[in-house]
């Protein structure tokens, strides 16, 4: 049986999203930009900034330590 690791890499990136929105008038597609909560998948990224955090390397798939095996209520 093979055996799986998931690994986890945290950053703390400063990112850039720049968004086109149209409207019938500069009123309707400032108020559409102003509505939006969110990026869209529309918008464009770019990274400005990153600094690496951590990461964690953890067996996944079955039990670690073995202290739930075989457990009977």
């Amino acid at each position: 049986m093979s055996k799986k690791v998931q690994k986890d890499i945290f950053y703390e990136m400063g990112v850039h999203f720049s968004e086109v929105f149209e409207g019938a008038t500069v009123e309707k597609a400032t108020e559409k930009a102003h509505l939006q909560k969110e990026p869209s998948d529309n918008a464009k990224l770019k990274i400005t900034d990153q600094r690496f955090i951590k990461f964690n390397i953890k067996l996944i798939g079955e039990e670690q330590d073995g202290s739930k095996k075989d457990q009977k209520s």
